[in-house]
């Protein structure tokens, strides 16, 4: 009797504690949930206190930390993100924020851990990394109204190159971020020795430089150059040319031709163009309009724009997810 006693007092000590975390991926969803809304307070005080509590699996604490280091940076506490950034890939070491998805606070604080602590996610290391730079802009026909759409394709180069799984693209904000760093540091070089720089720091074998080029009537011709990052020596052009109303559809056939070059897997390509948004060269200016906003802190042009975009081409993911991004910054913002 005093066994079964005994049994029944360790039952009901380890039942309440098993309930407690049962619906930790609840919990866990909550913390997105209160992150979206902008409550980054709640979010750091919700994610401390379940971090506190012990029996929380390896795979949920990696759960909470990328969302308490998410809010931490977002609360503007960058040295509690970059601690929690650090326990996250002891635990994950295939951790990655993509800084093209996160707000701008957040793509600071993690491209500036990589920086300091030359982390690399594991997964990244067999990689092919290429750096996408954002195409010049070559038009012939009403150049200044196509001035920005050389940022559209860049981004949807490199949207297509990830989209195989098997290439890694620094984001443009990462990318930004490090070039800044190194011409605080290093003065009097070229923008392009900048960008080469860069390109060896983030460990970018190959540079992809491109120009964008509106010509007559509906016509457009997107050119890439791919650069060899230790000698900047290129090694092979690729151009292709067509409809504006198909400018989703030429960026997918510049960045396979890219792929079949680097002798990336068929099979990678071919799933990556299933990804490939459906645009025209009218929703990729918006998009690259609203994004040049947003890197000029004018979040409500920015959002305008985005939204812009979508209604031209509802699939276009690349919009929907900056006008995500965009809605944070406002709210990190307090607007």
């Amino acid at each position: 009797m005093k066994r079964i006693n005994g049994i029944l007092i360790a039952l009901l000590l380890v039942i309440p504690f098993t309930l407690v975390w049962a619906d930790s991926g609840s919990q866990i969803d909550e913390l997105g949930t209160l992150y979206r809304r902008g409550q980054f307070a709640d979010v750091v005080m919700k994610a401390s206190d379940m971090l506190d509590k012990q029996g929380l699996s390896a795979a949920d604490s990696a759960g909470v930390l990328r969302w308490l280091s998410r809010a931490c940076a977002q609360n503007k506490q960058p040295d509690q993100a970059q601690s929690y950034f650090a326990a996250l890939v002891k635990l994950d070491p295939n951790t990655n924020f993509d800084t093209g998805d996160e707000p701008a606070l957040v793509s600071k604080a993690w491209a500036k851990f990589v920086n300091d602590t030359g982390f690399k996610p594991g997964q990244f290391k067999k990689m092919l990394t290429v750096a996408v730079v954002e195409f010049d802009n070559g038009s012939i026909v009403d150049a200044d109204k196509y001035k920005t759409a050389g940022l559209g394709i860049s981004e949807l180069v490199r949207y297509n190159l990830i989209s195989s799984g098997l290439v890694y693209v620094p984001s443009r904000s990462h990318f930004n971020y490090l070039k800044q760093e190194i011409e605080n540091s290093q003065k009097g070089m070229t923008d392009e020795n900048y960008k080469i720089q860069t390109g060896k720091v983030i460990g970018a074998s190959n540079f992809i430089f491109g120009t964008f080029m509106k010509m007559q009537k509906d016509k457009v011709r997107i050119m890439a150059r791919v650069i060899d990052t230790e000698t900047t020596l290129p090694k092979k052009t690729f151009s292709v040319e067509g409809k504006d109303s198909k400018i989703g559809d030429l960026s997918m056939e510049l960045a396979d031709s890219i792929m079949a070059y680097f002798k990336v897997e068929a099979k990678a390509i071919d799933e990556a163009k299933a990804k490939v948004p459906n645009v025209n060269l009218a929703a990729l200016l918006a998009y690259s309009q609203g994004f040049a906003q947003e890197e000029e802190g004018n979040y409500n042009k920015a959002e305008q724009f985005y939204a812009q975009a979508l209604d031209i081409s509802p699939d276009f993911v690349l919009a929907s997810d900056r006008q995500q991004r965009v809605e944070l910054e406002m709210k990190a913002a307090g607007e």
